[in-house]
């Protein structure tokens, strides 16, 4: 007899293939988590409006999904920050290199940083009105007229055991960069002992990412149903007036996407004397598969032909710089994340102070630097970067169900930022490829 091994959530289940079994729950496990969730938050405005506050009885399941979602926010961040700022000597990081890290870092804290400017215009989740009772962590920096010297102090644990004990998201993020510049600096030290260890503790590291990024990967398949639960009891508290404020966050982020594409890239492009209109011509291609796929990992080998056939790229630039962006260049997700965490801020009465807004560019730009590479990372990380803004979506809190109306539109919003964050490394390599002169300027012709 038999049988076929399926994994769900790592466990193996055993199913006998000759009687035509089917796995447990398959077609549930066959639909995209996206539009799983899609589909929780569309069903979950429908029970909320039609059952009413009889439906609160499913609330515990979105707390749930809160829960799990925290309890991997921590150790995710550490080890994937670790690993990606510890993944390249930097003894090994040659001209071009410099070149497209820079590139990647000011655009990154570029767009995070208009991102603040468009949240004030558009003002997001403005007219959601939710309670703010209860939703100020201890464990961030609170939310109140800290001053930046206080805030910049803050960055620095005095020991990062405590860190870890008392969930200070930020200081753990800080100390992971330390750590991971340390592995970077002595992995190709001379003697053999010191090179040897620090390889070690790096393979350690990314052992701990990839476990961490399984667990993470096992909980988004149980997000739809949490999704479900906490809308349905929003719906039922607060009924349809919520509406607008999504409406005015997806506006707000696809206004950012098309002004770091237009006005952002673009004039990058014409400061580097390339012809515009001919890039996107030529970029179109990758641009509308990464809109349709919401992956960037899946857009790579179409970016890699597209800049070597099309564009005249040499290999040695784009086979460097597109991987290396689709990890570390998420410019689209820092629109995504600085606007969503304007419209939890909005949604439930809380105003940042400028110390707390340059806190916030900057915590975006190296969150999404360290943890670009994670697929479906996009929840996890929104909800540690509000964490180290001081607001902590505890269950049964209104910034919980402010983080949940986000994620219910997430796939929306997903589309957008992953075109943008494409785009951006295409326009990055070209930049690049022309400082050094390795472009065919004939396939421009």
């Amino acid at each position: 007899m038999r049988y076929t091994v399926y994994y769900i959530g790592g466990v193996g289940l055993r199913m006998n293939s000759e009687n035509g079994e089917r796995r447990f729950l398959g077609w549930y496990f066959k639909i995209p988590v996206v539009w799983r969730i899609l589909a929780g938050f569309v069903l979950g405005i429908f029970a909320g409006l039609t059952v009413g506050p009889n439906i609160l009885i499913v609330e515990p399941l979105g707390d749930l999904m809160l829960k799990l979602l925290q309890m991997v926010v921590l150790p995710l961040i550490f080890f994937a920050i670790v690993v990606g700022f510890g993944s390249t000597s930097i003894f090994e990081i040659g001209n071009i290199a410099k070149k497209i890290f820079a590139y990647y870092l000011i655009t990154t804290l570029f767009a995070a940083t208009c991102a603040i400017c468009i949240a004030k215009i558009f003002k997001p989740g403005m007219g959601v009105n939710l309670s703010v009772d209860g939703f100020v962590s201890n464990g961030g920096i609170e939310v109140g007229s800290t001053s930046l010297s206080q805030i910049f102090l803050n960055l620095f644990p005095d020991n990062i055991v405590a860190s870890f004990a008392k969930g200070s998201y930020l200081q753990v993020l800080i100390f992971a960069m330390f750590f991971g510049l340390a592995i970077s600096y002595l992995r190709d030290n001379k003697d053999t002992r010191v090179r040897d260890a620090v390889r070690a503790v790096y393979t350690f590291c990314e052992g701990g990412a990839e476990i961490m990024i399984k667990i993470t990967q096992g909980i988004l398949e149980y997000t739809p149903i949490g999704v479900f639960a906490l809308i349905a009891a929003l719906f039922a508290q607060h009924g349809l007036n919520i509406i607008g404020g999504l409406g005015r966050l997806i506006t707000a982020c696809y206004s950012g996407y098309l002004f770091q594409v237009i006005v952002v890239y673009g004039s990058l492009l014409i400061l580097s004397k390339i012809n515009i209109k001919k890039f996107f011509s030529k970029a179109k291609d990758p641009m509308l598969m990464a809109f349709a796929t919401r992956s960037s990992s899946a857009t790579l080998p179409l970016s890699i032909k597209t800049a070597e056939e099309k564009m005249g790229i040499s290999r040695s630039v784009c086979g460097f710089t597109l991987p290396l962006g689709s990890q570390i260049n998420l410019d689209g997700e820092a629109y995504y994340q600085v606007l969503s965490i304007f419209f939890v801020a909005n949604a439930v009465g809380i105003h940042f102070t400028l110390a707390q807004q340059v806190l916030l560019a900057l915590v975006v730009t190296i969150g999404t630097t360290g943890t670009a590479g994670i697929a479906g990372s996009g929840p996890v990380m929104l909800l540690a970067a509000m964490n180290m803004l001081g607001i902590n979506p505890e269950p049964g809190t209104a910034a919980a169900a402010a983080f949940a109306l986000v994620l219910g539109i997430d796939v929306i919003l997903d589309m957008g930022r992953t075109g943008i964050n494409v785009t951006g490394d295409l326009a990055g390599t070209t930049i690049v490829a022309k400082s050094e002169g390795l472009i065919d300027w004939e396939r421009w012709k």
